[in-house]
C-alpha cells in the first residue's frame, strides 16, 4: 500500500514538474508574431492580439487568450471585421505525439462580425475571398512547375509509411452570445442585426454522428425575428460528404403588419443525393389576416449541389379575415417542384391549385434571372368567380321587393339622380414591370356573378410592363366571343386597345350580366373596337374612345312601345280621348344595326335602324355615359297597319316620319312626340294630292310653278 501511494506521489510530482517545466520554458506568447503572420498570409488581413496567449490548466490543458480583432481593410466605417472577447482552446498533449490533434473544447465569448458593403458594391469580405483563390492558384502553378521524377510503388509507399495524415477531434464548440451586423451604404437605413447568437456543437470527429444547436435573434428596421434549431450532423472522414438527421427549426417574425408566432420545420434525415421527407408549418398574422399553413414533401439535393427536387408537394393553407371575399379562404397547391440553381430555373408539374371552389391544374415555370419570367399552362373545369368578386345590384328586384310606397318612391329618385363621383385612383401596376409571362389558360366553364361562358380559352404574355391578350375565345349565350386586347402599363397612366366580336349571341342575357339592362332583345352581332388611357372609374369613362357596331334580328326595343306613343300622340293632336290601356311596353322588330362612336363620355348614335312590319325606325343622338343621359331623336315612319297592335287604325299617318325625342335618365328616360314636324308632313302629303288634281285642271305651265310656290312657302 505504501508502495502505491508512493508511485502517485512520484506520478504527480512529474506532472507537477513537467507543468512548471513547461510554463517555464515555453511562452506561448513568443508565437504571436507567428499568428499575426500566418493569419495576413491567409486572409490579406491584420491581426491584432491585444491580451496575452496564457497557459490553460483546468479543466483541461490549452490556452487562453483575450482582445482578439481582424482588422478591416481601409475605407470602411468600421474599424474590425471580427473581434473576440474571449478565446480559449483545449489541447491534449499527449496524442501530438502521434499527430493527432485532440481538441478538447473551443469557447468563443463576445465575438462581433461587421460586414460591410460600400457604394460601389466592394465589402470586405473581398479581400478574403480573393487572397484564398490566389492561394488556390499559386498552389495550382507550383505543382504544374514540379516535375519530379515518378516514384516507384516501392518509394511512393515508403513515403505514405513516412508521412501519416493528421487525425482531428474537437470534443465540442461552445460560441456564446455573438453578434453579426451587415451595413450597406447605400441603404443605412436597413441595416441587418443578427444578436445574441448561440452556437453548442458536442464532440466531434469524423464518421460520427454530432449534436448541435443554435439560436439567433435579428432586426432590420421594424423587422425583428427570432430562430432556433437543433440536430445532428455526420462528416466523413474526407470531409467531402455530410448528413443531417433530427433537423428541428422553430422560429417568429413581426414587423409593422405582420406577426408570424410560429414556424416550425422538420427533417428527420437528409443526405446529398437522397430522398428526405420534411414538414413546415407556420401560424400567425399577415397583412391583417389570420394564417394558418402547413406543407410536406419529398426533398432531394444532386451531389453536384445543381439541382433540388421536391416530389409529392402538398401545401395546405386557410386564411381568415374580415377584408377577404371568402373567409376561411382555403388555398391547397400540390405538385412537384424541380429547381435549377445554377440557371436559376423553377419547374413545378403536375400542378393541382385550388382556392376556395376554384380548381386549375397543369404545369408552370419561374426563372429568377436578371428578369423574372413565369410560363404557365393551365387548364380547369367549372369556375364561379363570383364569391370573389362585389355583390351584383339589381335596381328592378330592388324596386320590386319595396313594399310601402315610400320605399318606390325613394328607389325611383335613386335612378334620376346624378351619378355618384367616379374614383382617380389608379390602379398599381408596379408588379407589370418587374417581370415576363407567357401562358395559357383553359376552363370549361366560368360564372362571374349573372355573366356565363363555356370554353373558355385565353393566349396571353408580358413583356417590359406591356400585357397582350392575344386570345380570347369562350362560348357564352348561344354565340362565341373573340379577339385581342393590349394594356401598355409601361407609361402612366395605362393606355390599352380592345377588338372584340360576339357572333350569333343573345343580346339581352348578356347586357343583363354586365350593365344589368335589359332593355334591348335579339340575336345578331357585336364588334368592340375601343381605346383609351387610364384605368381609374373616372378616366375609363371619359378617355374610352372608338366603335360599336350592332346587328340584330327577331328582337325587341323593351321600355317603350312606339304603336302605342304614336296613337296616343295622335289622338291628342286630334282631341280625341286616350287610350289609357298600358299594352306590353315592347316594340319588336324583324331587323336591327346600330353604330356608336364613343369619345369624351359620349356614345354617338351613327347609322341605327330598326325594321319591323309596321315600322322602319332611325335614331340619332347621344347618350352621355358619364352623367348617364341620353338625348336621342327617333324618327319612326309607318309602313304598314296599326291594327294588330294594339289600336285603331290610322292610316292616314303612313309614309308619314313621326319623330320622338328620348330625353332624360337611361334607366328612366322620357319620351315625346314632336308635333309640329308630324303636322307639317300630313300637310305636305295633302298639299301634294292636292296638287296632283290640279295639274290636270291648269294647263299653263307658268301658273301651275307660281301656285306650287305659293302654297309651298306656307309651310
Amino acid at each position: 500500500m505504501k508502495k502505491f501511494f508512493l508511485a502517485v506521489v512520484i506520478i504527480c510530482v512529474v506532472i507537477a514538474a513537467g507543468i512548471v517545466t513547461l510554463v517555464t520554458v515555453v511562452d506561448p506568447n513568443q508565437f504571436k508574431p507567428l499568428i499575426v503572420e500566418q493569419t495576413k498570409k491567409a486572409t490579406g488581413m491584420d491581426v491584432v492580439i491585444g491580451g496575452d496567449i496564457r497557459w490553460q490548466f483546468f479543466p483541461a490543458i490549452g490556452f487562453q487568450v483575450d482582445d482578439v480583432s481582424l482588422k478591416n481593410p481601409t475605407g470602411f466605417q468600421r474599424q474590425n471585421l471580427l473581434h473576440v472577447s474571449h478565446l480559449s482552446i483545449d489541447v491534449a498533449v499527449m496524442p501530438l505525439l502521434d499527430k493527432e490533434l485532440d481538441i478538447g473544447s473551443i469557447n468563443l465569448d463576445g465575438a462581433d462580425i461587421q460586414i460591410e458593403t460600400l457604394r460601389d458594391g466592394t465589402t470586405n469580405l473581398d479581400r478574403l475571398l480573393h487572397q484564398q483563390q490566389a492561394q488556390q492558384t499559386d498552389t495550382a502553378k507550383q505543382s504544374d512547375a514540379a516535375t519530379p521524377e515518378q516514384p516507384t510503388a516501392t518509394d511512393s509507399t515508403q513515403s505514405t509509411e513516412k508521412a501519416p495524415s493528421w487525425q482531428v477531434r474537437v470534443a465540442g464548440v461552445d460560441v456564446r452570445e455573438a453578434r453579426i451586423a451587415v451595413l450597406n451604404e447605400a441603404q443605412p437605413e436597413n441595416q441587418l442585426s443578427l444578436d445574441d447568437v448561440n452556437l453548442t456543437v458536442s464532440a466531434f470527429a469524423p464518421n460520427q454522428w454530432t449534436t448541435f444547436s443554435w439560436s439567433v435573434q435579428g432586426k432590420r428596421a421594424v423587422q425583428q425575428f427570432s430562430v432556433s434549431g437543433e440536430g445532428e450532423f455526420h462528416l466523413s472522414a474526407d470531409y467531402r460528404h455530410y448528413a443531417l438527421r433530427q433537423i428541428s427549426v422553430k422560429g417568429s417574425y413581426q414587423d409593422e403588419t405582420n406577426d408570424v408566432r410560429s414556424l416550425t420545420l422538420s427533417l428527420p434525415m437528409f443526405e446529398v443525393g437522397q430522398d428526405a421527407p420534411f414538414e413546415v408549418a407556420v401560424a400567425g398574422k399577415l397583412a391583417g389576416n389570420d394564417v394558418d399553413f402547413t406543407g410536406k414533401g419529398t426533398l432531394n439535393l444532386d451531389a453536384q449541389y445543381q439541382h433540388v427536387r421536391v416530389n409529392g408537394l402538398d401545401t395546405q393553407l386557410k386564411l381568415t379575415g374580415a377584408q377577404l371575399p371568402v373567409s376561411p379562404l382555403p388555398v391547397a397547391v400540390q405538385g412537384n417542384l424541380r429547381m435549377n440553381l445554377p440557371e436559376s430555373q423553377l419547374d413545378m408539374s403536375d400542378l393541382k391549385l385550388q382556392v376556395a371552389d376554384v380548381r386549375l391544374q397543369g404545369n408552370t415555370s419561374l426563372h429568377l434571372g436578371n428578369r423574372s419570367a413565369i410560363h404557365f399552362r393551365l387548364q380547369g373545369d367549372q369556375i364561379d368567380l363570383s364569391p370573389f368578386l362585389p355583390p351584383a345590384t339589381d335596381t328592378a328586384a330592388a324596386t320590386q321587393d319595396g313594399s310601402s310606397a315610400q320605399a318606390a318612391v325613394a328607389a325611383a329618385n335613386s335612378t334620376t339622380q346624378a351619378p355618384q363621383t367616379a374614383s382617380t385612383q389608379e390602379p398599381d401596376l408596379t408588379a407589370l414591370k418587374a417581370f415576363d409571362l407567357d401562358g395559357t389558360l383553359n376552363i370549361a366553364g366560368l360564372k362571374a356573378q349573372k355573366l356565363k361562358l363555356s370554353h373558355l380559352g385565353i393566349n396571353v404574355n408580358l413583356r417590359h410592363g406591356v400585357l397582350t391578350l392575344a386570345e380570347l375565345q369562350a362560348d357564352l349565350y348561344q354565340g362565341h366571343l373573340q379577339g385581342h386586347g393590349v394594356l401598355n402599363a409601361s407609361v402612366a397612366p395605362a393606355t390599352y386597345q380592345v377588338q372584340q366580336s360576339l357572333q350569333g349571341i343573345q343580346i339581352q342575357p348578356v347586357l343583363k350580366a354586365v350593365a344589368d339592362n335589359d332593355r334591348l332583345e335579339g340575336k345578331g352581332s357585336v364588334a368592340l373596337d375601343l381605346r383609351g388611357r387610364g384605368l381609374s372609374e373616372k378616366r375609363l369613362k371619359e378617355n374610352i374612345a372608338g366603335t360599336v357596331k350592332v346587328q340584330l334580328q327577331d328582337g325587341a326595343v323593351n321600355g317603350i312601345n312606339v304603336a302605342q306613343v304614336i296613337r296616343q300622340g295622335y289622338a291628342k293632336l286630334k282631341g280625341k280621348p286616350l287610350d289609357d290601356t298600358k299594352g306590353v311596353q315592347k316594340t319588336d322588330f324583324s331587323a336591327a344595326s346600330a353604330t356608336l362612336r364613343l369619345s369624351q363620355g359620349v356614345a354617338t348614335i351613327k347609322e341605327s335602324t330598326l325594321q319591323s312590319p309596321l315600322l322602319r325606325v332611325h335614331t340619332q343622338g347621344d347618350v352621355n355615359y358619364v352623367a348617364q343621359t341620353m338625348d336621342v331623336l327617333v324618327r319612326a315612319s309607318i309602313v304598314g297597319t296599326l291594327k294588330g297592335q294594339g289600336g285603331k287604325d290610322i292610316n292616314e299617318l303612313k309614309d308619314v316620319t313621326i319623330p320622338i325625342q328620348v330625353k332624360g335618365s337611361w334607366t328612366q328616360p322620357k319620351y315625346k312626340l314632336v308635333f309640329d314636324d308630324v303636322m307639317k308632313q300630313k300637310a305636305e302629303k295633302e298639299l301634294d294630292r292636292g296638287l296632283k288634281k290640279l295639274d290636270g285642271k291648269i294647263k299653263d305651265e307658268r301658273t301651275k310653278k307660281a301656285l306650287n310656290k305659293l302654297l309651298k312657302g306656307l309651310l
